[in-house]
């Protein structure tokens, strides 16, 4: 090491800093401070109050937090591949095609080519449809519930109670709508009234499976497209099947269709004047 070239003045009350030129280190500048320079007096530092001054902080949490996380393991998503592999297996057995079953949706000629060629002998022949749309709904709304409202009340068998209560609605609307059938003598009107609400309940589960699940692993605002699907789905069903309603009905006709209004809206109002209570 050569001896000092020079001093460097600094912002240091006492003293000043040596500069030290390193032949070895290819003329790095280096800034000793000699050990002789006086320390300041406290007095001199700047001095600036504690933050910490007149606070109390108690330690709350001494474990380790666990980590949280929204991650179902794949639950959801497996729930979705078996449904929709039942309604493709449902599908084949009734030998269903999209395209008849959007035309037999709008079309009463189309309807009967289907009913006859699928073999559907009555409304309960297409019973599996309406079990596996409420399921998907229950998927749904068990999404909406953990990732959109961040609850749970049973853990992964909530999806299991929101599809057994939607189940229990539906038959027991089903069954009101049979006894309006029989007691208004309109039983084959009844029957395509239901054949056509199950083939919009199809047409509504093909879209609201994949909406569950882009709602549980990409972003939980699609369970608002699964509310317009279903909202679609149930305005179309419900205009279809009364105007089926008017066009075939005898005698009885208007007391049908004033029954069928009343079982398909009041148990909604029932819905929205619950939901605006919360």
């Amino acid at each position: 090491m050569e001896e000092a070239l020079g001093e460097l003045d600094t912002l240091y009350p006492y003293g000043s800093v040596l500069v030290c030129e390193d032949s070895i280190s290819y003329g790095s500048v280096l800034f000793c401070e000699d050990s002789i320079f006086k320390a300041p007096e406290q007095s001199e530092l700047p001095y600036h109050k504690s933050l910490f001054t007149g606070h109390e902080l108690q330690v709350k949490h001494r474990d380790a937090l666990a980590r949280t996380s929204t991650d179902d393991g794949g639950f959801v998503f497996a729930v979705c591949v078996v449904l929709t592999i039942l309604m493709l297996i449902f599908t084949i057995l009734r030998r269903l095609t999209v395209k008849n079953v959007l035309l037999s949706s709008f079309s009463d000629r189309h309807m009967n080519v289907l009913i006859r060629d699928s073999g559907v002998k009555n409304d309960l022949s297409l019973f599996a449809i309406p079990l596996i749309y409420y399921a998907s709904l229950g998927t749904a709304a068990y999404v909406a519930l953990h990732d959109m409202l961040g609850e749970q009340i049973y853990g992964y068998a909530d999806m299991a109670l929101f599809t057994g209560f939607l189940l229990l609605f539906s038959f027991l609307r089903h069954m009101l709508i049979k006894m309006l059938g029989v007691a208004c003598d309109e039983r084959e009107t009844v029957k395509l009234y239901t054949v056509a609400a199950n083939l919009f309940q199809m047409i509504g589960t093909t879209l609201v499976i994949p909406a569950t699940v882009l709602a549980g692993y990409v972003d939980v605002v699609f369970v608002w497209v699964v509310v317009a699907i279903v909202g679609v789905v149930f305005v179309m069903r419900l205009g279809r099947g009364l105007a089926m309603v008017m066009s075939r009905s005898r005698g009885s006709k208007l007391y049908l269709f004033y029954y069928l209004c009343i079982v398909e809206v009041v148990p909604i109002l029932i819905v929205i004047k619950l939901i605006s209570q919360l």
